[in-house]
């Protein structure tokens, strides 16, 4: 190709984007950092819109563990809706790379969390991690049991 036909290919591929709204104009430096982390947690936003009922998601493998306990981190409470996902994931990423969503079946609200799991034999652990993070609950990734924790 010729440099004039690489430019012009490189502009159409650039309108083309801003069209579908995979980029965005700012008037304010962006960071590498901040665009992956906004961009990662479009998709665990997307991926949670198909686990209506709740997950557990390791956002460095994208996989979701089979087994373990999952506790949330006090550091990420009360986050319902696509704006607190994006400091859940920020917080995931500097705190081992897990998170949940939470469909609370009492109240019906469903929460974005930075979670730490735990080896299945470490309940003791887990309670106590929840409490010391005024956790409602945590939960058995094996046999999807949800554990109230008493105040």
């Amino acid at each position: 190709m010729t440099t004039r036909i690489k430019q012009t290919f490189v502009w159409l591929c650039l309108l083309a984007m801003v069209a579908c709204g995979t980029t965005r104009t700012t008037t304010q430096p962006v960071s590498t950092t901040t665009v992956t982390e906004i961009t990662l947690a479009d998709s665990v936003w997307g991926f949670s819109q198909t686990h209506p009922d709740g997950f557990t998601l390791n956002i460095s493998t994208w996989e979701m563990p089979s087994e373990g306990i999952a506790v949330a981190y006090s550091a990420t409470q009360d986050r319902h809706d696509r704006e607190g996902l994006d400091f859940v994931v920020s917080h995931a990423q500097s705190h081992g790379g897990y998170v949940g969503g939470w469909l609370d079946t009492e109240t019906g609200r469903y929460y974005f969390d930075s979670v730490r799991v735990f080896p299945e034999d470490s309940l003791t652990q887990a309670s106590q991690f929840g409490r010391e993070n005024a956790q409602i609950a945590i939960y058995i990734l094996s046999n999807g049991k949800e554990i109230r924790l008493e105040e």
